[in-house]
């Protein structure tokens, strides 16, 4: 796997970042990868909710250093997208829990972090 350290900071992975069983309990301030994967209760700066969607994942929100940037399995990207992604997978109840778990990731790293 490649990876790149811009000027500001900014760490670039050219693909999936898998840090599940590592010491690692922050994630750095500035972050781009394809899909990252975590256990989101060892990791200070993230905000997760557990048994979401048909396949029970655990979801998180991560700051990116210009974003925040929600984790469902292989997918980590905007709000928007996410939202875009459950509306095609789910209808009704199901899309609305989803999404109702990623705002509540959200409320609560924006608080942590105090963005």
């Amino acid at each position: 796997m490649s990876h790149t350290v811009s000027d500001d900071g900014l760490i670039t992975v050219g693909g999936d970042l898998d840090l599940r069983g590592t010491r690692v309990t922050t994630l750095p301030e500035k972050i781009t990868c394809r899909s990252l994967y975590l256990d989101p209760e060892r990791i200070s700066n993230v905000a997760y909710r557990t048994e979401c969607g048909r396949s029970e994942r655990i979801i998180f929100a991560a700051w990116t250093g210009k974003e925040i940037r929600i984790a469902a399995g292989c997918f980590f990207d905007s709000l928007d997208a996410f939202e875009r992604a459950v509306d095609g997978e789910y209808t009704g109840k199901g899309a609305d829990d989803y999404k109702q778990a990623q705002r509540e990731c959200v409320a609560e790293l924006t608080e942590k972090l105090g963005k």
